[in-house]
């Protein structure tokens, strides 16, 4: 799941030219033919991908910080990128979930968003030419804190980088 996701997110930022962060995901969309649209979705509900007679959009929820719109692109770009069936019924999350083949979609469209947005060779140098900081690739990476540090311990960069643990 994971590799196949890293080598895609790296086409696609070879493709779009993205030597750095923050990765354009807009760009991305758009070479993947996808047009984004802030949408005021309930406040639960972050965004959903339509493919329909052509059209290729995303909508995103227009109430919710940037960081959340950025990363919900990468997530619905995920499910395109892994060929996942789209549904508009909502999961409810009790233990059952963990079996449910739309669970698993839902890890390798967050898999995917991570990869994208916080690719591994782009948060390796930072940390390891710049010795960067939490604020600094918050500011950076234009993602949310919890996104972050969930790639960064992912990718074990987190207890590599062990002074990050103190800013």
């Amino acid at each position: 799941m994971s590799s196949s996701n890293r080598i895609q997110a790296q086409t696609l930022l070879k493709s779009a030219r993205i030597l750095e962060a923050p990765v354009d995901v807009e760009k991305i969309a758009k070479i993947l033919g996808f047009t984004i649209i802030p949408f005021p979705f309930p406040e639960k509900r972050k965004g959903m991908v339509l493919i329909e007679n052509g059209v290729k959009a995303i909508g995103v929820n227009e109430k919710h910080p940037v960081t959340l719109q950025r990363y919900t692109i990468g997530h619905e770009l995920g499910h395109f990128i892994n060929g996942h069936a789209h549904f508009e019924n909502a999961f409810i999350e009790d233990e059952t979930i963990f079996y449910d083949h739309h669970f698993q979609q839902e890890r390798e469209a967050d898999s995917f968003a991570a990869e994208l947005l916080m690719p591994k060779d782009f948060l390796e140098n930072d940390l390891a030419l710049n010795r960067i900081d939490e604020s600094q690739l918050l500011g950076k990476y234009l993602v949310s804190k919890q996104a972050l540090w969930v790639r960064l311990n992912t990718l074990r960069l987190a207890e590599k980088y062990s002074y990050l643990r103190s800013s």
